[in-house]
């Protein structure tokens, strides 16, 4: 069975010693469809297109830079997926971009009025309507993919259905704050739930949550209300993967110490440190070369950073590249994790 990028960041097996960190490149919509020469709108409308596309693009990655390897066929929704399960309208524009939310019109402006959000069917409301039709389509041409579409983003997700009321909500109104994170959750569980049944087996928690607004909460905030989300999330997994670029360091130490994250992948964190992320979590965090750096650096330049991620101390190196980066800039990072990362490709 196909597993999801998550999946293959939380599994055990992927763990190596930091005195041999390994490297991979995460591919997405974006070089799928650059690689591939469509738009996103057509990308996401169709899941004939969207499975030619990623097609297209690992035959171009194995062609042109050897790593095609590193994308596998899987259903695939733009983030604002989940929010739109919980009934947050969606802008596709016209002009060749993701969708995304319409903040303007958020489901509730107030937390206090966090039980008129509903949970809707994942096979026909907003966004997962689309993922649904793209499980079949996969799945009649032979690929046993996952249904997918969750990601413990609750934080996140409350803030976008919310208006960002759940903000201001955790120390004006903390009982319906907390309901709505609970409500989240919920719809977390019952999309996860829903996936695992497709496949036959029962839901046992998550391995992955991805909340980058979580760091937007003071510590004592993150512990009130979103330690005991994850907490629920992660319950019956040993293995607990974290990604959330605005964490602070005294926030990893609380996921680290209370909700008993076994793994963080620090692509992107502006507020840590690559000594904290190590003092932290040991060799057990991803550093990454992000979009912006491999658009932006020089080949020499990307090399030197490169090798200063590979010597952190972390047991993964992550290439990420964007729309738009020069080839000459992905071949530099490739060849560099190559001699860097004497663990190998993961």
């Amino acid at each position: 069975m196909e597993r999801t990028l998550e999946q293959e960041l939380a599994s055990g097996s992927r763990m190596r010693a930091a005195m041999a960190p390994q490297w991979h490149i995460a591919f997405c919509n974006v070089t799928f469809t650059e690689y591939a020469g469509v738009t996103y709108r057509d990308y996401y409308g169709s899941p004939a297109v969207m499975l030619e596309a990623q097609l297209a693009a690992k035959a171009f990655a194995e062609q042109r830079f050897g790593v095609g390897r590193f994308i596998h066929p899987h259903v695939d929704s733009p983030s604002c997926g989940f929010a739109s399960f919980l009934g947050m309208p969606v802008v596709v524009p016209e002009a060749d971009e993701v969708p995304y939310v319409d903040t303007t019109r958020p489901p509730i402006t107030d937390v206090a009025d966090a039980d008129l959000i509903r949970l809707g069917d994942p096979r026909s409301t907003g966004l997962m309507a689309q993922r649904w039709a793209a499980w079949q389509y996969y799945r009649e041409q032979g690929y046993d993919v996952r249904f997918g579409g969750y990601g413990g983003s609750v934080v996140s997700i409350a803030c976008e259905i919310s208006g960002n009321s759940v903000l201001a909500g955790m120390v004006e109104n903390p009982a319906g704050a907390r309901r709505l994170l609970e409500v989240v959750v919920e719809a977390e569980e019952a999309v996860a739930a829903f996936d695992a049944s497709l496949c036959g087996e029962e839901y046992r928690g998550f391995t992955y949550t991805g909340d980058d607004f979580s760091g937007l909460l003071s510590p004592e905030l993150y512990r009130r209300f979103a330690v005991p989300c994850y907490q629920r999330l992660h319950a019956g997994q040993e293995r607990r993967f974290m990604h959330s670029e605005l964490l602070r360091a005294e926030h990893l130490r609380i996921a680290r110490d209370e909700v008993g994250i076994t793994e963080f992948h620090g692509a992107g964190c502006k507020n840590l440190t690559l000594l904290e992320m190590h003092d932290i979590m040991g060799d057990r965090f991803w550093t990454q070369l992000t979009p912006q750096e491999m658009l932006e650096l020089s080949p020499a330049v990307i090399d030197d950073r490169i090798r200063e991620l590979a010597q952190s101390g972390s047991a993964y190196v992550q290439l990420y590249p964007g729309r738009g980066t020069p080839e000459e800039h992905m071949e530099a990072a490739i060849a560099a994790v190559q001699r860097e990362c004497p663990g190998g490709p993961v």
